[in-house]
């Protein structure tokens, strides 16, 4: 066992309780730091992310000495049950998180990007940092969105988290930020994606929030195009509205 590594047995411990209010968005902001949480999270942490702590249920520490022996450096805590479930942000805990770091990014966009307009659902934000990571869009711009350093935002990334950088920026912001790009913007009025030829590059697609869609401003500086609809549904969530058009876009357009 590694030796570096102080047991705690009360949720009231002050290491405890910073977990604990991690999992508010001005706390995170102000500590630098946020929460990673699981098995299949840890394991595959880039050795460029600075985790700052480990913190390990007693009883589960050689399952998972594997993923701290990749950070000999970072402090380890092993806790009992009582405190690793009041840390934990699941309902079942694995046995395992880490504090990180929050990575400092520079405000440069290159290449092609995507676009997030007011996104306010963990799971929508989390779908759409993972699939940009898959078709390999490394910038993401997010407009008032729901923190993407939120636990269910992490979880839903799948490490995705880890792959993209994040942006976080006001509309008019954004728009400067990518104003040598093409903006297409996703609504049901526009035009039908899969009837466009092709695509030019760079560019930034588009998502608007769940319920009230794309702000206006955005609607002025972008073409708008649509995914199409054939049932009874009107409209899909922003995290498979932003995938679906990705992959047209990325691997059955041609882009220019």
């Amino acid at each position: 066992m590694n030796m570096n590594y102080e047991y705690i047995a009360s949720i009231k411990n002050p290491k405890v309780q910073h977990v604990r209010k991690l999992k508010d968005k001005a706390y995170r902001r102000s500590s630098g730091e946020f929460v990673v949480e699981g098995e299949n999270f840890l394991k595959d942490i880039p050795l460029d992310i600075e985790v700052t702590a480990f913190f390990i249920q007693k009883n589960k520490f050689s399952q998972y000495e594997y993923i701290v022996n990749r950070h000999p450096r970072d402090k380890i805590y092993l806790v009992d049950d009582k405190a690793m479930l009041a840390m934990s942000d699941t309902v079942t805990p694995s046995g395992i998180l880490a504090t990180v770091k929050i990575k400092r990014v520079d405000e440069v966009v290159i290449g092609n990007a995507a676009v997030l307009d007011g996104v306010s659902d963990p799971g929508n934000m989390g779908t759409i940092i993972r699939t940009c990571a898959a078709c390999g869009i490394d910038n993401i711009v997010a407009i008032d969105c729901v923190d993407y350093l939120s636990p269910k935002v992490i979880r839903a990334s799948m490490g995705g988290i880890f792959a993209v950088k994040i942006i976080e920026k006001t509309i008019s912001e954004a728009l400067e930020l990518l104003k040598n790009h093409y903006l297409y913007a996703l609504d049901m009025n526009g035009e039908n994606l899969f009837s466009i030829d092709k695509i030019l590059t760079p560019f930034a697609l588009v998502v608007g929030n769940e319920s009230k869609g794309l702000s206006q401003k955005i609607k002025d500086n972008s073409k708008i195009i649509s995914l199409p609809m054939s049932g009874k549904i009107e409209s899909l969530n922003a995290g498979v509205s932003m995938s679906t058009a990705l992959y047209e876009i990325i691997f059955g357009k041609n882009t220019k």
